[in-house]
């Protein structure tokens, strides 16, 4: 049967033991494992200030998932006492009502111009007719004073002003 060796793959963690495992267990060693643990001590410590990173990035995730769990509860406590759903119902018909008074109101509006543009066309009718009935009366007027009988001396007189 084959020999077995058991030996970490990992590298110590201190230097000591590093020196102590080359100068005493190399020897029973095979050289692709001893190739091996160099090559992973070598990563090793050129992954350590990464490994510590990841470890604040994770502590920062857990941070913002705590906190997103926080929102969701004060989002389920609001929706539980207020009702979010019918206060958004209640908003929607309120928009609809709003647009159809808009609209009424522009249409009241329309209207409101036409009367008062109607009126001040009647109006000004009524005045070229009551300035007509003037002009009418006047012109009667004259003949009818054209038509009234004058004494003779009164007639010479007006002829001579």
């Amino acid at each position: 049967m084959a020999k077995e060796v058991s030996h970490e793959i990992f590298p110590p963690r201190d230097n000591s033991e590093l020196h102590s495992q080359q100068k005493h267990g190399n020897q029973d060693m095979p050289p692709a494992l001893v190739i091996m643990k160099a090559l992973i001590y070598e990563h090793h410590q050129k992954l350590a200030p990464i490994e510590s990173k990841l470890k604040e990035l994770l502590q920062n995730q857990q941070v913002l998932v705590e906190g997103l769990h926080g929102e969701n509860e004060r989002y389920k406590e609001m929706e539980a006492n207020f009702s979010l759903s019918s206060l958004f119902a209640e908003v929607s018909m309120y928009s609809q009502k709003l647009r159809f008074l808009k609209g009424e109101m522009n249409n009241i509006s329309d209207r409101t111009v036409r009367l008062k543009r109607r009126a001040m066309r009647l109006q000004q009718q009524q005045q070229q007719k009551a300035l007509k009935f003037e002009q009418q009366r006047a012109q009667q007027a004259e003949r009818e004073k054209f038509l009234i009988a004058r004494p003779v001396w009164a007639s010479q007189e007006d002829e001579k002003h």
